[in-house]
Parts: structure tokens; C-alpha cells; sequence
């Protein structure tokens, strides 16, 4: 599970005294070890959400008018909580199955699906129903 990798992970900064990723996996690995503790079976997916939670609240403090080397910090954290993610579908490749769907004759209640069992976690959602749009449209 990721969670041991993370604790391997966060052990490794602390020894090579890399106190941004030491302070960011503590906190990540203290919110995942606190939800698992409630009783709930963590999922490789429930573990996933929590780190793009972190991912997102890194971006709206970034959005915010807030001093440059707070932004500079903010952005590391954010490159390793990503390095934590799956690789993500790039614009042309979701582009790519979408439109060989789409020539199949799948209609978007049958490829949102398709990407939420083959590629999840990989996807932006968002792009692949704007793609689909853009290609059942005509």
C-alpha cells in the first residue's frame, strides 16, 4: 500500500535532513494512518483522494496572495505529492480513446465508465467529458 511507502519515504527525508519532505509526508501519512484508524479500511483509491486533497489545498494557497517563498515551498510539496500519483493521461491520449469510442458508437454513459474502470485515477474527468462533447456534438 502507499501508505508504508510514504512512511519509508518520510524516514529517508528525516535521515537525509530534507525537512519540506520530512513535514509534508508526516502530515500525509498522519491524515491517511488517522482515517485508517476510524475503522475504515483504506483503499489504494481512499489514499489517492487524500493526497489530491493535499495537491488541491497547495493550489489555492498558491492562488492566494501570499509571499513568494511560501509559493516556492508550496510548489515543491506539490511536485512530491505528485510523484506519489499515477502516471496521468496526457490531452492527446484521452483524445486518442476518445475518439475510438466514439467511432464504435459509445455513447458518454458507456465511455465514462470504460475510463473509470481502466484508467482510474488517471483521467481528468472534466477532459474527458469535454473531448467526448466535442466529438458526439457534430
Amino acid at each position: 500500500m502507499l501508505l508504508e511507502t510514504i512512511r519509508q519515504n518520510m524516514r529517508e527525508a528525516k535521515m537525509a535532513k530534507d525537512t519540506v519532505k520530512a513535514n509534508l509526508l508526516s502530515t500525509l501519512f498522519g491524515e491517511m494512518f488517522t482515517q485508517s484508524k476510524n475503522g475504515k479500511e483504506m483503499t489504494d483509491e481512499d489514499e489517492l483522494k487524500i493526497i489530491r486533497k493535499f495537491i488541491k489545498n497547495a493550489d489555492e494557497t498558491i492562488a492566494l496572495d501570499v509571499p513568494e517563498e511560501t509559493k516556492a515551498k508550496l510548489r515543491t510539496e506539490k511536485e512530491i505529492l505528485e510523484s506519489y500519483l499515477p502516471k496521468q493521461l496526457s490531452r492527446d491520449e484521452i483524445d486518442k480513446i476518445v475518439t475510438e469510442m466514439v467511432s464504435q458508437g459509445k455513447t458518454v454513459k458507456e465511455i465514462m465508465p470504460f475510463f473509470k474502470e481502466k484508467y482510474q485515477g488517471m483521467y481528468d474527468g472534466k477532459t474527458v467529458n469535454e473531448l467526448i462533447k466535442s466529438k458526439t456534438a457534430v
